[in-house]
């Protein structure tokens, strides 16, 4: 039976909404205070938060697309759409976010001049500060209500949802570049050297260079098919190896389709013991195999094998999805029993 991929968490699309809206406003009052200061690091700034709205609008696009159900042309889904929008998102912070911050930061530093500075450059910063903050912990509480037993940094590596991620690393980033732009410009007025925004525009860029490259290696991964996070693979076999049906397994494969729905693959060499004990309790006792009735015993025999193994498939198939719900295609392929040479 063809089960749908599972949609992404409501709680991701949140994070990424919530993450939308405080950028665009954000990315607003920056361009006011670049405006009214003229200060490099601003700018970067500006550039930075606007480059992640555009991030975040292509992440809510995939996860939208992503959600959608199986059908005729995509047997497992349109999940993978995620991960595509996810390394257009990551290009984005790459070129735009790093490459044009990093060119505006040297060209500052090689032609360093003094921003105008008011009162109203510190309030927006302080403002914006607030906004990416509670935009951060709302991305961290996100991502902590997903992660069940496991500790936050590995749920994050292993687990977590690429838009979830991407949103916690941005605006990670974002609050760290505040700082830094922060300190850029007071330093450039403690000291009078313009120079020290131009650095603070640098590092700035250079933090969203390290972000992309991680989402479109972690997108990447994703795309090509990872094997189920660490674990599942050893869960899956032993939930095989219990049944009492079940004599080896062979030539395991896992495949994440999505952060929710995995594909699980396995071959089985059913046991000739069990299955014969589950035949003769399914087969009347008079059956014989000579005489007239040789061909109806066979059919009915036959039959019952059918019945039994298609059985015993469907109860091993909810035994794993019991254990590993996100376990959305199960492959069991059964063997003979010689062993391989």
């Amino acid at each position: 039976m063809m089960h749908p991929v599972m949609a992404a968490p409501s709680s991701s699309v949140a994070a990424v909404v919530a993450a939308l809206v405080g950028n665009a406003f954000v990315t607003t009052i920056k361009v006011i205070a670049f405006v009214l200061s003229g200060s490099g690091a601003m700018l970067s700034e500006a550039i930075h938060s606007a480059a992640d709205t555009g991030n975040q609008v292509l992440l809510f696009l995939g996860l939208r697309r992503g959600a959608r159900e199986a059908d005729d042309r995509f047997h497992y889904g349109y999940g993978g759409e995620r991960f595509v929008f996810g390394m257009l998102s990551a290009a984005g912070i790459f070129f735009i976010g790093c490459g044009v911050t990093l060119y505006h930061g040297v060209s500052s530093l090689l032609d360093p001049h003094m921003p105008e500075l008011s009162p109203i450059t510190f309030i927006v910063l302080g403002v914006a500060f607030v906004v990416e903050g509670s935009v951060l912990l709302f991305a961290i509480r996100t991502l902590s209500a997903q992660r069940g037993e496991l500790p936050f940094f590995r749920h994050v590596r292993e687990r977590a949802d690429p838009a979830a991620v991407a949103i916690l690393l941005e605006d990670g980033a974002a609050v760290l570049g505040l700082v830094l732009a922060a300190a850029g410009i007071i330093l450039t007025q403690l000291t009078g050297d313009a120079r020290w925004d131009a650095v603070g525009s640098i590092l700035v860029g250079l933090i969203l260079g390290l972000v992309a490259i991680y989402l479109v290696f972690e997108n990447r991964e994703l795309l090509l098919g990872r094997a189920a996070p660490a674990g599942v693979e050893d869960e899956f076999i032993a939930v095989l190896r219990a049944r009492p049906s079940v004599r080896d397994v062979r030539d395991v494969k896992t495949r994440q389709l999505t952060p929710e729905a995995y594909k699980l693959k396995a071959e089985l060499v059913l046991d000739e013991r069990h299955l014969a004990t589950q035949l003769d309790a399914r087969v009347d006792a008079d059956q014989r195999l000579d005489g007239d009735g040789r061909a109806a015993a066979l059919h009915h025999i036959s039959a019952a094998v059918v019945h039994i193994v298609a059985a015993e498939i469907q109860d091993i198939e909810r035994a794993v999805r019991a254990r590993i719900p996100q376990a959305r295609h199960i492959d069991l392929e059964l063997v003979d029993p010689t062993p391989e040479a």
